[in-house]
């Protein structure tokens, strides 16, 4: 870079760069008009005056023939104006090329703003010691508004916090206020469904309750999955499983809803690496997700296809890639990105023949990210089908042990044989009516001891005078909560707990295990589950005696 004045052009100012560009020394050019100190500068001096008319910026490229190689001079050319706007000096840009293109002459005219910029700065510099007492004042002037601005800054990040908690408060209620009366309903479908003196088609209606009572619920999930996500809260609880186990399950899942439509679903798994280190229940949602919507978006007599297969890398890594095609409605391009987006259905954001809000596949986008992963969408256009890809990284053959696993953490189990049942002494705790019936019915029916309370004193009193091998209990009850009661009976009398609520984020789970209990479900609970986990913990220590009232201490 150099800077030249007045008609003649004299330079007066020559960055380092520049000599080493022309191979002259500042003591050679400063002084000198610009047309001397270059190749071919006179040819630039039509475009210097036209700059000092105008005040534009003026660019200029200029074979250089006199090396073997032939190479370009590009020039860009930028007024320094006064305090009238007026041009009084101009500043130059001179760099050598092998190509004369525009987009070479663009990055110039950048880097001379740049350049010009600091230029600017220094000159600025040498005048602020004529102005620093006056600078100094008005600085302290500007550091006492500035910290009005800093104290403001608080008060509006204070504001917007407590409004984002506010929000989240108010999911987190709405949430249990929505589980808590399907909890019964779900219940008692269940144990309807399971009733084999009801005829078969009656328990088959009973099976589609159960169905969508469990949807509406994982719907619910859904949002305060998107607000964990939002927050970076959302956490994973990886082991190792078997991803075919797994897609299998979410298959069965949904099968049901594809025989509706006749939709037929393919399995090709290929992979022989499928085990994988991952969140069971999170990956199932990912694959359940993704064969929702396929389904969803598939019209009548349409295919869906599930195919596994390994991605070997250079580096000797092998990820598993789960790939899940539909011959449905399809994805427009401009589609493909934004259909990850929370509320966004690939344009049909509105259109109420298909239902949903837009969660699945930006909760499914968060979870695969979250295992080291990658999610992308595939389509060659409207009305020709879609393609979902889940690639995981870690794959392996699955350990021994894990391809029959049972997890159902998505929807009951539907159509299983009862494991047999061992009769605990259960202390039941629930303040809402309709549940605390259901459930003492369900339990008693498969052979346990319950009793019940709606209280904490309640359970207290009851825990005081009778022997219980376990507790149930809500955490919202009319004169506590559940959390202070589990640490009462875990410290007065050493009992387990398993804690229903309809509150389900991370600080709920967190709060609840440190309080004692030993398992948290979020309602609306499927009985299925709830043997399961009565059965997990009781079978550490299970007491065969008969129930009976507590000894005096």
């Amino acid at each position: 870079m150099l800077e030249v004045e007045g008609p003649r052009h004299i330079t007066s100012f020559v960055n380092a760069a520049f000599c080493r560009l022309v191979g002259k020394k500042r003591s050679e050019m400063i002084g000198q008009p610009f047309a001397k100190i270059v190749t071919n500068g006179a040819s630039c001096v039509p475009l210097l005056n036209r700059v000092y008319a105008t005040g534009k910026h003026e660019t200029h490229s200029q074979a250089d023939d006199s090396r073997s190689n032939r190479t370009y001079w590009l020039y860009s050319m930028w007024p320094a104006l006064d305090a009238k706007d007026r041009p009084e000096r101009v500043v130059i840009q001179l760099s050598r090329s092998a190509h004369a293109h525009q987009n070479i002459a663009e990055m110039n005219e950048a880097l001379l703003l740049s350049g010009l910029r600091q230029h600017e700065l220094r000159v600025q510099a040498e005048e602020s010691n004529a102005r620093s007492q006056h600078e100094i004042a008005q600085g302290k002037v500007t550091e006492g508004a500035l910290q009005d601005a800093n104290d403001e800054l608080h008060r509006a990040r204070g504001i917007a916090e407590r409004a984002s908690k506010a929000k989240d408060d108010f999911l987190a209620a709405l949430s249990h206020e929505l589980r808590t009366p399907l909890t019964p309903v779900l219940l008692s479908a269940a144990a309807l469904r399971e009733d084999l003196r009801l005829p078969a088609d009656v328990r088959t209606q009973l099976g589609m309750m159960e169905r969508n009572i469990a949807l509406e619920a994982r719907l619910i999930d859904d949002l305060l999955d998107l607000t964990k996500i939002t927050h970076g809260k959302l956490t994973l609880r990886s082991e190792p499983c078997d991803a075919h186990s797994l897609i299998g399950m979410a298959i069965e899942i949904v099968r049901e809803d594809a025989r509706d439509k006749q939709i037929s679903i393919e399995r090709n798994f290929t992979a022989i690496r499928s085990g994988l280190i991952a969140d069971p229940a999170r990956f199932q949602q990912v694959i359940w997700n993704l064969l929702r919507n396929a389904v969803k978006f598939t019209p009548s007599g349409g295919k869906i296809s599930v195919r596994t297969v390994e991605e070997f890398l250079g580096n000797g890594e092998t990820w598993l890639r789960i790939e899940v095609t539909d011959t449905g409605i399809g994805i427009n391009a401009d589609g493909l990105d934004q259909i990850f987006m929370p509320f966004d259905q690939g344009g049909l954001t509105g259109d109420h023949r298909f239902g949903g809000v837009g969660l699945g596949l930006a909760i499914a986008r968060a979870v695969v990210v979250l295992h080291g992963g990658r999610i992308t969408a595939l389509s060659p256009g409207a009305n020709c089908g879609a393609t979902f890809v889940v690639e995981l990284p870690g794959a392996m053959e699955p350990q021994p042990g894990i391809l029959d696993s049972d997890r159902t953490a998505l929807a009951p189990a539907r159509g299983s044989r009862k494991a047999a049942i061992q009769p605990q002494r259960l202390l039941l705790v629930e303040d809402h009516e309709n549940t605390l019936m259901v459930l003492t019915s369900l339990l008693k029916r498969d052979g346990h001891h319950v009793i019940s309370a709606t209280t904490v004193a309640g359970a207290l009193a009851q825990a005081s005078v009778n022997e219980f091998d376990l507790v149930i209990s809500d955490l919202g009850l009319p004169d506590g909560t559940g959390v202070e009661l589990m640490k009462r009976l875990t410290l007065l009398y050493g009992l387990r707990g398993i804690a229903l609520s309809g509150y389900g984020m991370e600080e709920d789970l967190i709060r609840s295990r440190g309080a004692g209990f030993a398992s948290h479900l979020v309602k609306p609970v499927s009985i299925a589950e709830l043997r399961r986990v009565i059965a997990s913990i009781t079978s550490v220590n299970p007491r065969p005696d008969e129930p009976g009232p507590r000894s005096a201490p």
